[in-house]
């Protein structure tokens, strides 16, 4: 479980940073995708679909550090953030869908009806909604389990992955992999406190 704290985030942060497009039109999105290293785009899927596995085991790994000390905030933000990181395998196979179009402009229309229909939307929202609101009661549930600045952290990756969401399409990257940044160093002392070699020893952090 430890692992995958501190995994999950990681290989989401590390897709993130090498994607050729963030929450761009389909057509910019193929034509990104199509021109994109091979190497970092392969990476970047990689890391993603590892980060599908990691993320929802990592949730709630958090939620079973916070239970002891705020066992409801525990409970309620660990169902979020399984709940939330679900559809996360979904939203990386449409970034695979989106590499396997060859730059196929062709297919714009098709890939935007995909991606804007009502399966794709439900997950996109339901990962939105619910990892979102995971970290930030997370983040409150920990405080005392692991230090402050950690606890913050995650707590603050939220507001800072909405506003990826609203800054210009340039900025979004940046905004987004400061966000994960952010959820990642929060998740290292997690992590080690999780680690069962440290899990009876672990004392309440102020």
């Amino acid at each position: 479980m430890a692992v995958a704290a501190v995994g999950g985030p990681l290989g989401y942060l590390v897709g993130g940073a090498l994607s050729p497009s963030i929450h761009q039109p389909a057509a910019e999105s193929i034509t990104a995708a199509a021109v994109a290293n091979p190497a970092t785009n392969t990476t970047h899927i990689v890391a993603f679909v590892v980060a599908s596995y990691l993320l929802p085991v990592g949730g709630v790994a958090l939620a079973w550090l916070a239970y002891p000390g705020r066992p409801w905030l525990a409970t309620i933000g660990g169902l979020l953030a399984l709940a939330g990181w679900l559809p996360f395998s979904a939203l990386t196979a449409l970034d695979d869908l989106t590499n396997a179009m060859d730059g196929q402009q062709a297919l714009a229309g098709l890939l935007d009806r995909f991606s804007t229909g009502p399966v794709m939307t439900s997950y996109l929202l339901v990962y939105v909604i619910g990892h979102l609101l995971a970290y930030v009661l997370l983040g409150i549930a920990l405080i005392g389990r692991i230090p402050r600045w950690a606890a913050w952290s995650l707590i603050a990756s939220s507001p800072l992955t909405i506003a990826a969401f609203l800054v210009p399409t340039g900025a979004r990257q940046a905004v987004g992999v400061a966000a994960l940044t952010l959820l990642v160093l929060g998740s290292l002392p997690a992590a080690r406190a999780i680690w069962p070699s440290r899990r009876a020893s672990t004392a309440l952090v102020s």
